[in-house]
């Protein structure tokens, strides 16, 4: 087995991995504000904002993490640039959507 196909292994699993520990992530965040009794409707205009922008991002993460799973085809160099690519993307959704919804939550409530 070459080295790339070796890389592309890695990447796949790591994208499963990740895809899965952001599902339980999104759905940690989700039930904690949902039992916590926050909606967007209860929160002031800026806070609102900054909440869903932080959803929008979460849904573009799930994307992103998924599309990474998908196969990449026969060429292990393409796929192991596009999976590099979608994790590095996905990493970094990875942070910023919890942290910008649950940033907003504090905001509203000191606010």
């Amino acid at each position: 087995m070459t080295d790339l196909a070796e890389r592309r292994r890695s990447l796949e699993r790591t994208a499963v991995i990740l895809l899965v520990g952001y599902a339980l992530v999104f759905a940690v965040v989700c039930s904690g504000i949902i039992v916590a009794g926050w909606f967007a409707g209860v929160l002031e205009d800026h806070a609102e904002r900054f909440f869903w922008a932080g959803g929008v991002l979460a849904f573009l993460n799930v994307a992103v993490l998924a599309n990474a799973v998908v196969p990449g085809g026969e060429n292990d160099g393409r796929a192991v640039a596009r999976m590099r690519v979608l994790i590095t993307l996905g990493l970094v959704l990875f942070v910023a959507a919890p942290a910008i919804v649950i940033g907003s939550l504090i905001a509203d409530f000191y606010g």
